[in-house]
């Protein structure tokens, strides 16, 4: 057969024109649509942007969000679609204040005290450390630090 007929594995029922329609216990019914037409293959794992959903008669694979790559279930997203970010399993437009972007991952990250903008404090961890554990004493009127 050409193009995708005929391809059986993992199947319990198969047709040469729609593919699986049922598969062995373990595996997911993924669904491809091309037009009007629709195959069924038996796969191990979900295809990317496709997630599992284990069912009492079937395991199938459903779409992820329109704006997710790739995702955990319908509503947590694993990695954005291009032009998003990511942000506790969202994709966004644009991350929310008080985060930035991550350049490499695009996502949403909080920042820390430590990253204000216009900062150079080129001292040592270690020192930082200390001097935030003297801040946090409370001060007593008319000691001198």
């Amino acid at each position: 057969g050409t193009g995708l007929g005929g391809n059986c594995t993992g199947c319990i029922i198969c047709s040469e024109e729609n593919g699986c329609s049922t598969c062995q216990q373990r595996l997911f019914l993924f669904i491809h649509r091309e037009g009007i037409r629709q195959y069924g293959k038996c796969l191990h794992d979900c295809p990317p942007g496709y997630f599992g959903i284990r069912g009492q008669e079937v395991n199938r694979c459903k779409k992820c969000g329109a704006t997710c790559e790739s995702c955990f279930s319908q509503d947590f997203c694993i990695r954005c679609k291009r032009q998003f970010y990511l942000y506790k399993g969202k994709c966004l437009p644009t991350c929310p204040p008080g985060t930035l972007a991550h350049q490499n991952t695009r996502e949403c990250q909080e920042r820390s005290p430590g990253q204000k903008k216009g900062r150079k404090d080129r001292r040592p961890r270690k020192d930082r450390k200390l001097d935030r554990r003297l801040d946090v004493r409370p001060r007593q009127p008319g000691l001198q630090p």
